[in-house]
C-alpha cells in the first residue's frame, strides 16, 4: 500500500512538472520578446546619437546581460573581415538558434536586413516599424502566457493526480 500512494505521489509531482515546464515556455517566449524590444530601442539610442556601425553596435548588444536570450548575437562579428557579408552571418545564426518562435525570428531577420543597410534616418524609421510590430507579438505572448500559462499547470497536476488515483 505504501508503494502504491508513494507512485501516486509521484504521478501527481511529475504531472505538476510538466505543466509547469509548458508554462514555462510560455514564459521564455515572452522574455525573448521583451529582450527583443530592449534591443531594438538600444539599437536605435546607439545609432541616433552615437552613429554606430554594424559592428560597433553588436559589440554593445553582445555586453548587454538582458539581451543574453538573443545567444545568436555572441557568435556575431564585431570587426569587419574582408570576403564576409555581415547580414548573411546574421541570418544564418539566427536561423541556428532553435528557442526563437517563427514571429520572433522573422522580426529579428527584418531588423539584421535593416541595420547598417541605409542611413541613420532610414534606419531609425524601419526601427520604429518593427518596434510597433514587437507591440503587438508581445501583448499576443503576454496573454497567451497569462491565458495558457495557467491551464497548463493546472491540468497538469490534474492529470498527475488523477494517474495517481488509478495506480492507488
Amino acid at each position: 500500500m505504501v508503494f502504491k500512494l508513494l507512485a501516486a505521489l509521484m504521478f501527481s509531482t511529475a504531472g505538476a512538472i510538466i505543466g509547469i515546464s509548458g508554462s514555462e515556455r510560455l514564459k521564455q517566449n515572452r522574455d525573448i520578446c521583451r529582450a527583443i524590444g530592449e534591443m531594438l530601442r538600444v539599437s536605435a539610442i546607439m545609432i541616433r546619437y552615437r552613429r554606430m556601425n554594424v559592428y560597433d553596435l553588436v559589440g554593445e548588444l553582445k555586453s548587454s546581460e538582458s539581451l543574453s536570450q538573443l545567444a545568436f548575437l555572441k557568435n556575431l562579428p564585431e570587426r569587419y573581415v574582408q570576403g564576409e557579408n555581415f547580414h548573411d552571418l546574421w541570418q544564418y545564426h539566427l536561423q541556428k538558434q532553435d528557442d526563437l518562435q517563427n514571429e520572433e525570428k522573422k522580426l529579428l531577420s527584418e531588423f539584421g536586413r535593416i541595420i547598417g543597410a541605409s542611413d541613420s534616418k532610414g534606419q531609425l524609421t524601419s526601427i520604429e516599424a518593427l518596434e510597433a510590430e514587437l507591440q503587438q507579438l508581445e501583448k499576443k505572448r503576454s496573454e497567451c502566457y497569462l491565458q495558457k500559462g495557467r491551464m497548463y499547470r493546472s491540468v497538469g497536476m490534474l492529470f498527475g493526480v488523477m494517474v495517481g488515483i488509478l495506480v492507488i
